[in-house]
C-alpha cells in the first residue's frame, strides 16, 4: 500500500505543468556566478520556466538570479542531515519538569539539493521540510534524470526515480 502512495504521488509531482511549478522556500548554498549569499536567507524562489531552472535570490550578489538550460544538467543529488536542539530540550525539560525533553529527542533534517552542470557548475540549495518533495518533483520532471541519494537517506525520497550511490563520508 505504501508503494502505490508513493507512485500515486509521483504520478501527480510529475503530471503537474512545467511553467507553473516553483518553490518559495530555499536557502543558497552555491550558485553559478554568485560570490556572496545570506546563509540565513529562505527567500529565495526556484522554478521551472520552460527549459530552464531559474534561481531568484534576492540577497546574492553579484547577481540576482541564476537561469540554467535544463539541457546543460548532468546530475541531481540528495543529501540529508539530522540533529537534534539538545540546549533548547534540556531547557524546556528542565522548565516543564521533564515533559520538554522531548524537543531535545527528536531529530530535525536538513534536506539539501545539488544540480550539477555539465560544465562543473554546481547549483546547491537547501530546501525547507515542506518542499524538499515538490523540489525534488519539479527537477526530475524537468530533467528526466534520477536523483542520486544513499541508500540511508533513499527514503525520504520514495516514490521518485532514485540511484542509490555509495556513501561519499566513510
Amino acid at each position: 500500500m505504501k508503494a502505490f502512495a508513493g507512485v500515486v504521488a509521483a504520478v501527480c509531482l510529475t503530471a503537474l505543468p512545467a511553467h507553473s511549478q516553483s518553490a518559495q522556500k530555499l536557502r543558497v548554498i552555491t550558485a553559478p556566478g554568485v560570490t556572496r549569499m545570506d546563509r540565513k536567507d529562505w527567500k529565495n524562489t526556484l522554478s521551472v520556466s520552460g527549459k530552464s531552472l531559474v534561481l531568484d535570490c534576492p540577497k546574492c550578489n553579484p547577481i540576482q538570479t541564476v537561469t540554467v538550460p535544463v539541457s546543460s544538467i548532468a546530475k541531481l543529488q540528495y543529501g540529508q542531515n539530522a540533529y537534534h536542539h539538545w540546549a533548547a530540550g534540556i531547557a524546556t525539560g528542565v522548565l516543564t519538569l521533564g515533559g520538554g525533553l522531548i524537543v531535545g529527542l527528536m531529530p530535525h533534517h536538513q534536506h539539501f539539493f545539488s544540480i550539477d552542470e555539465k560544465g562543473g557548475k554546481v547549483l546547491g540549495i537547501q530546501a525547507d521540510k515542506s518542499d524538499y518533495r515538490q523540489i525534488a518533483g519539479m527537477l526530475q520532471q524537468s530533467t528526466h534524470l534520477p536523483i542520486e541519494v544513499t541508500s540511508k537517506d533513499a527514503h525520504y525520497l520514495n516514490g521518485f526515480n532514485t540511484q542509490v550511490v555509495e556513501s561519499q563520508s566513510k
